[in-house]
């Protein structure tokens, strides 16, 4: 006769009920296989009760939170045209305006509120006047917004001026933002670092792979940070990836694919840290 009490202590921990928090991070188109790893945990009925999103995990995060199913999420992220969406800011803040960018997410959410998700949710920003994270959370505040802000590469973009705040991309403060899951204090933090490990194979040919790799060497001479959440952190990109312009959506495939792939690997530990 199996111990009862095994399944209640796995069940309720101390007393509390499993409670999964995920992080999506950022790291520009490669965050696409946020996207498989959101399709994988579906498929395999592993709920999420908290969300976070920096930069380009903003945006899955955000339509996951909205009640998009991960087809539809899929979808849209397969169909984001970049080339449209980058706008001619013509100001010395930055080379575009993330205005489409609002206005896009404004279209795709069909919610605009933090107080309207289906679970609770947070994104990234960074603050380019205190140095540190900012975070949008409120039920007031927009998503649409959020999203545009956590986005903003500094110099590609212009900075977005909110509530006092000179706001810009989420990857320079928290690239991987548990921190913000902790207030629903999640029995299991998962999260996706989508920056892969591996050198960099050739010098880089152009400005958008230079600031991208900058940003790839101060993310994962930083990773250490998040040890203190005591994480299962999934690694989908084993080889280096270059940002390109418009790279076609084989190539987004394979990035979605490889966040299938990962979690499929650790799907076994994530449902017993599940509960």
């Amino acid at each position: 006769m199996k111990n009862p009490w095994g399944a209640l202590l796995k069940i309720f921990k101390l007393g509390k009920e499993p409670l999964v928090g995920l992080a999506l991070g950022g790291g520009s188109m490669r965050g696409l296989a946020n996207v498989g790893v959101l399709k994988t945990l579906a498929k395999h009925q592993v709920p999420i009760h908290c969300i976070a999103g920096t930069s380009a995990g903003s945006i899955a995060a955000a339509l996951w939170a909205a009640g998009k199913s991960t087809a539809e999420i899929e979808e849209i992220a397969l169909n984001i045209d970049w080339l449209k969406i980058a706008q001619l800011s013509f100001n010395l803040r930055g080379l575009l305006s993330p205005a489409k960018l609002q206005k896009y997410m404004t279209a795709a959410l069909g919610i605009k509120y933090f107080r309207e998700t289906k679970v609770p949710l947070s994104i990234s920003a960074s603050d380019l006047l205190s140095g540190r994270e900012y975070v949008f959370a409120k039920p007031e505040e927009e998503i649409a917004l959020a999203v545009a802000a956590s986005c903003s590469v500094p110099g590609v973009f212009s900075p977005i001026s909110y509530r006092g705040h000179y706001l810009v991309d989420g990857c320079l403060t928290n690239n991987i933002p548990f921190s913000s899951l902790a207030r629903h204090k999640p029995t299991l933090y998962l999260g996706v670092n989508v920056i892969s490990r591996a050198p960099m194979p050739e010098p880089p040919q152009n400005m958008m792979q230079i600031i991208s790799r900058s940003y790839d060497i101060y993310e994962l001479t930083n990773l250490e940070r998040y040890a203190r959440y005591r994480p299962l952190l999934l690694d989908p990109l084993k080889e280096y990836i270059s940002p390109a312009i418009k790279p076609g959506k084989d190539f987004y495939h394979k990035l979605i694919q490889a966040g299938e792939i990962e979690t499929e690997k650790m799907i076994a530990r994530i449902k017993s840290a599940a509960g």
